[in-house]
């Protein structure tokens, strides 16, 4: 939400609570088979069939790509766009970062799933 209010994108927030088991509800597998959680749907001029992004950082990803650009270091060197090892320095830490904070506090927040279903 406060990277859509950042960009100035215009949405709507639908909330879902998840089962005393933590597992998804129907309502959200409707949206996502898998019930993941964030996920941002884009509805698409002359389309019913919505894009549907899950993983804070590909819709984040996504978000900048195509309405923050300003917010992304520009990704090559001058005269090396598409070569590997071009990506200049603080484009690749721009990457890193977005999947930091995941792949460093997932296996916690999954740890923590698991005891309280234990002691529930």
């Amino acid at each position: 939400m406060w990277l859509l209010e950042e960009i100035g994108v215009k949405y709507e927030l639908k909330t879902y609570k998840r089962t005393k088991a933590g597992l998804a509800p129907p309502e959200l597998k409707e949206v996502h088979p898998l019930g993941k959680s964030p996920v941002l749907t884009v509805e698409l001029p002359g389309s019913s069939t919505p894009i549907v992004l899950a993983e804070s950082a590909a819709i984040t990803e996504y978000l900048c790509d195509y309405f923050g650009q300003w917010l992304v270091p520009q990704r090559y060197g001058d005269g090396k766009e598409g070569q590997i090892g071009g990506e200049n320095e603080s484009w690749l830490r721009f990457r890193m970062f977005m999947h930091y904070a995941e792949g460093s506090l997932m296996p916690f927040m999954l740890l923590g799933i698991i005891i309280q279903s234990t002691l529930t």
